[in-house]
């Protein structure tokens, strides 16, 4: 690929010998359009053809899915622009990727754009304030001009926030290798080692030498100064102010020499001065001579003066760079670099076992934050940073990680989540506000072994996480077995939205059987998952997990369109009056679309929607009544049946029943298992078969497996049952042979 040099729109920090920008070599901007459309990607790509931006051109990387958008993200950290299409294979797969992309990936340097061809699905406002995008555009409105214009803004920014970033990087780099660069770290030391080579340079012992500092931010006359070096017998000394120095004569020769800001050279002693442009302060030394300096030994106080000022402001340079680095700029606390940097050193110890880290975040900050202001959320984060120092003293570290996310690290004795049950007792009326603050914490004792500094963070932030989910107000310890159980599920899931590419999920389908007739009325569809080496993954870990990150849609219509074209071939086989159920959850039922994709999908392999049963659970219909109602409604009058799943087990109201448009009822496996051994399963599994009689619903049992569970219901007039008693569930090229063995 050619690259053509750059001339602009880079910023750069000037140096002695700049080291070319990272952007110089001018590749090409990597651009990723996602978006399910076929002819609107080849659109866009036909816009783009021979397009150059701010000089350099463009590499196109499409992606027609989420799950594509997330694998060439995770193969392109260097992408720098990408047009991500709302609605997808799901409504919100744009902007679930938009929030991996930020939350997951941690990429907060690629430019989003978000395109719809459906404004109300994603009302713009909405979504440009709840997620981190750079720009919102219906397609009709984007024109090869303005997509132009787009894309040039945003290559300009993301350039500008790569170099700031760049630049940051560098900053933290030149205050972690300043050790090998100064000899010296602080003004102490700093000051020692001065005091030390003054009297080595003059032959004299290292006694009677004192070194003061004051600050120039404030009128001479009220400058405080204090000592901050001093040997032999004033090394006592270091940290009182001028005023508290007990010998009066070196305190007024130290006086004088600040307050007119020049050297004093006497016949016993010396006061030097020293200007600090960079640390804001004043410095003078003292030195106990007994006797005049000749002119050798003024000169060489000269040059070792002119040396000491260059030291001083590189010390104060380094401490700026250090408070960069590992000070938050908000709160004044330290930040991740320097909780990163406490952890190394606590890993190493061989006592680690003796010290534990605590994350500390506030419940529905984002909220406070987006609703009362960021100055009204920053007063709160200053607050509690003051609450937990003040909880938190000594040798206890509290530091911001990020956002409002704080830790406290220090002794297990001394770092517990007991003291944060008064962290916001005894405010002032100005802070009344914030008495209903809440905060969630989280334990990890340093004890884990192979923990890197990152990782602690890491695993802790994933417990807190975990823990917040439950509701505000948690506090928890660190678990390994949660974490590893996140982590499976985390596996459990990519996999998942491979097999789903590759639509290696197959229906499986169980009979139903009439007690009286022996003839089989329908069957149910169950999914079923085996992995390329064998291994069966259970139905209630895939489809739960399906549901809570939004694959149950693309999963459903897998299954769905399966069970389709099995009732196409039981009805080609000769049997047309078989049934067939397909279990749906509460998010299909929560599409628009429901009815018409279920329509559509049956006319596409030609089966009558007579022969679709949809079973739906007590809990699904309770989610949101009035919308389920309306889609079963819409069923029933094309000739779908419906029935209630598991009935029994949930909590719903038998007046809504009467109200639903459901035609049976299945007594729940749960309850089948105990019919002729427990009287309170027996009893509720009655009830069922007498709410069916009352309302005029079939009933049928599911889970039967023994003779006994059979004449049961069939003695108490359920007479519809499935189970293993009768047959597993089982492929349709299997249930051909097995029905035609029945007949």
């Amino acid at each position: 690929m050619e690259i053509t040099p750059m001339d602009d729109d880079v910023i750069s920090f000037a140096q002695d010998e700049p080291e070319p920008s990272e952007h110089v070599a001018q590749e090409a901007w990597k651009v990723l359009t996602v978006d399910d459309d076929f002819n609107y990607q080849r659109s866009t790509e036909f816009a783009l053809a021979g397009l150059k931006i701010l000089d350099r051109p463009l590499q196109l990387l499409r992606a027609y899915s989420y799950a594509e958008a997330s694998k060439l993200l995770s193969e392109h950290a260097d992408i720098a622009i990408a047009l991500v299409d709302v609605v997808m294979e799901t409504d919100d797969a744009g902007l679930r990727l938009v929030r991996a992309i930020r939350e997951v990936l941690g990429n907060a340097e690629i430019r989003l754009v978000l395109l719809t061809g459906q404004p109300g699905m994603a009302p713009m406002l909405d979504v440009m304030k709840e997620y981190d995008i750079n720009d919102y555009w219906t397609k009709s409105e984007l024109t090869d001009t303005r997509l132009q214009t787009v894309l040039t803004g945003c290559a300009r920014s993301y350039v500008q926030i790569r170099e700031i970033a760049r630049a940051k990087r560098g900053l933290q780099l030149i205050a972690e290798s300043s050790d090998s660069v100064y000899s010296a770290k602080n003004l102490q030391e700093f000051s020692a080692r001065m005091l030390a080579e003054l009297a080595k340079l003059l032959g004299l012992p290292p006694d009677g030498l004192v070194c003061a500092k004051a600050y120039t931010t404030s009128r001479p006359e009220n400058r405080e100064c204090y000592i901050i070096g001093a040997a032999g017998i004033y090394s006592n000394c270091v940290g009182k102010t001028l005023i508290e120095f007990e010998a009066p004569n070196v305190r007024e020769h130290l006086h004088q020499c600040l307050q007119g800001r020049k050297s004093i050279h006497e016949k016993d002693y010396t006061c030097l001065f020293f200007l600090d442009p960079i640390g804001a302060a004043d410095y003078a030394a003292y030195i106990e001579t007994g006797h005049p300096l000749d002119a050798t030994e003024q000169e060489l106080i000269r040059v070792f003066s002119l040396n000491i000022a260059n030291g001083l402001q590189n010390v104060s340079l380094f401490n700026r760079l250090e408070r960069l680095a590992y000070e938050d700029d908000t709160l004044r606390i330290p930040n991740r670099n320097a909780l990163l940097r406490r952890l190394s050193q606590i890993l190493s110890r061989p006592d680690r076992n003796q010290y534990q880290l605590m994350l500390v975040d506030i419940d529905g900050f984002a909220s406070i934050n987006s609703v009362l202001g960021a100055r009204y959320g920053d007063s709160v984060l200053q607050l509690v940073s003051s609450r937990l120092k003040d909880a938190f003293s000594g040798t206890i570290q509290v530091s911001r990680v990020k956002d409002d996310l704080f830790a406290v690290l220090g002794s297990v004795e001394d770092v517990s989540a007991d003291k944060l049950d008064g962290l916001f007792n005894g405010l002032s009326a100005s802070e009344k506000s914030l008495k209903l603050l809440n905060i969630s914490s989280v334990t990890y004792p340093l004890s884990h072994p192979d923990s890197s500094p990152p990782e602690v963070i890491t695993r802790a932030g994933i417990a807190l996480k975990q823990a917040k989910k439950r509701g505000i107000r948690q506090h928890t310890t660190y678990d390994p077995e949660t974490e590893a159980a996140a982590a499976s599920r985390f596996h459990l899931l990519q996999a998942l939205q491979d097999a789903l590419t590759k639509q290696s999920i197959f229906a499986v389908l169980q009979p139903q059987v009439d007690l009286e007739t022996k003839q089989v009325t329908g069957v149910e569809v169950l999914a079923r998952w085996r992995l390329e080496d064998g291994t069966h993954i259970r139905p209630d870990q895939f489809i739960s997990l399906a549901e809570t990150s939004g694959l149950i849609l693309p999963l459903g219509q897998q299954i769905f369109t399966q069970s389709c074209a099995a009732c196409r071939r039981l009805q080609e086989a000769g049997y047309r009056d078989i049934r067939i159920g397909v279990n749906y959850s509460v998010i299909q039922f929560e599409q628009d679309d429901m009815v018409d994709t279920l329509i559509r999908s049956a006319e596409a392999v030609g089966i009558r929607p007579q022969q679709i049963e949809v079973e739906i659970t007590e809990s699904t219909v309770m989610h949101n009544f009035a919308l389920v109602q309306e889609k079963l409604e819409r069923l029933r009058e094309i000739g779908v049946t419906v029935a209630i799943d598991d009935f029994g087990t949930g909590f719903s109201s038998l007046a809504y029943l009467s109200r639903l448009a459901v035609d049976r009822l299945k007594i729940d496996k749960s309850f089948v298992d105990k019919v002729t051994t427990d009287k309170g399963a027996a009893a509720i599994a009655k009830t069922v078969i007498q709410l069916g009689e009352s309302f005029n619903l079939d009933i049928i049992a599911e889970g039967v497996e023994t003779k006994e569970q059979a004449q049961w219901l069939l003695d108490n007039g359920c007479s519809s049952v499935q189970g293993y008693l009768y047959a597993r569930p089982m492929t349709v090229d299997v249930l051909l042979p097995w029905l035609a063995q029945r007949r």
